[in-house]
């Protein structure tokens, strides 16, 4: 298994120029849904990200959110939060301001595209399934570093790449750091990037976890045997292949019931399932909710 210092000591760092996003009063704004994983700062003020089929998530000052790729995601501003206005220097011509709103409460991000390879392995948080959350306080040094890769981000000179990347490498550390004690199953995952052969079977699920997997297909992707993939799968993430299926369907369901209103019988096939019985069965040990009561327990819609 691929071991967190052998992960960070391969990774490769690569970061869109960002954009400030502000809103206040009882704004809401849309932070898209990018064919990317999305990281969000936290500047100033607080408020509450709302991610489609995933539970919302509050923030506050120093707080860094990677959002996963192609879920529908806004941020609204704590009502009760007061939030200074910004003196920031002027921004470089890459990047954008999105304001929404005005009021004396309100939260500021600062957004962005980030890509992640490791030895040649690219996109690896292209199939993060869940938010990962890092919570910096005033003397961390990863803020420091963050506020810097801002600074060089907006006002460009000569190096400023190359420092930038070496920055953002520091924060993602911090952040596989906190996940891997936190909630060590949500980037478990990663451990497939030092094989191809996994990695291949890894992009296949997350990329159409609708299609009809089975282990002998996958293993057909993978380029091994069906009694060495599963026994290699098995050691590299601690459970079968079908299971991360299984995962990957219903994540995906998660998404569909909050974003389309197509209904738990036309959802189950697009999950790849046969059975609504069987799917709701599933998504109920999975959620601890039924699909329908999942539908209606997250009525306010994505922006």
């Amino acid at each position: 298994m691929l071991t967190l210092d052998q992960m960070l000591d391969g990774l490769t760092v690569e970061v869109q120029p960002f954009a400030i996003c502000e809103a206040r009063g009882t704004s809401c704004i849309d932070l898209g849904s990018l064919p990317h994983a999305t990281l969000h700062y936290v500047l100033a003020g607080a408020g509450t990200f709302t991610l489609a089929g995933l539970p919302s998530v509050p923030s506050s000052s120093g707080m860094i959110m990677i959002a996963p790729a192609r879920v529908p995601h806004s941020v609204q501003a704590d009502p009760s939060a007061e939030c200074q206005a910004l003196t920031c220097s002027a921004l470089d011509a890459d990047w954008h301001l999105y304001k929404s709103g005005d009021g004396a409460n309100g939260v500021v991000l600062a957004c962005g595209e980030i890509a992640i390879g490791y030895r040649g392995v690219e996109g690896l948080l292209d199939c993060l399934q869940v938010p990962l959350i890092c919570n910096l306080d005033d003397n961390d040094a990863v803020k420091v570093s963050f506020e810097q890769i801002l600074r060089e981000l907006a006002e460009p000179k000569a190096g400023g790449r190359s420092l930038v990347r070496a920055l953002m490498q520091q924060c993602l550390i911090q952040i596989l750091r906190q996940t891997s004690v936190t909630a060590p199953a949500e980037i478990h995952w990663l451990t497939a990037a030092h094989d191809q052969r996994l990695w291949r079977v890894v992009t296949a699920i997350f990329d159409h976890p609708e299609a009809p997997h089975t282990l002998d297909t996958l293993a057909e992707i993978a380029r091994m045997s069906r009694s060495a993939f599963a026994d290699h799968f098995k050691r590299a993430f601690g459970r079968g292949p079908i299971d991360l299926v299984k995962q990957a369907r219903l994540q995906l369901a998660a998404r569909l019931l909050l974003t389309s209103q197509r209904s738990i019988k036309a959802i189950t096939r697009d999950i790849g399932y046969t059975s609504r019985s069987y799917f709701s069965r599933a998504f109920h040990e999975h959620f601890g909710i039924s699909p329908i009561d999942y539908r209606a327990s997250h009525h306010r819609p994505v922006p």
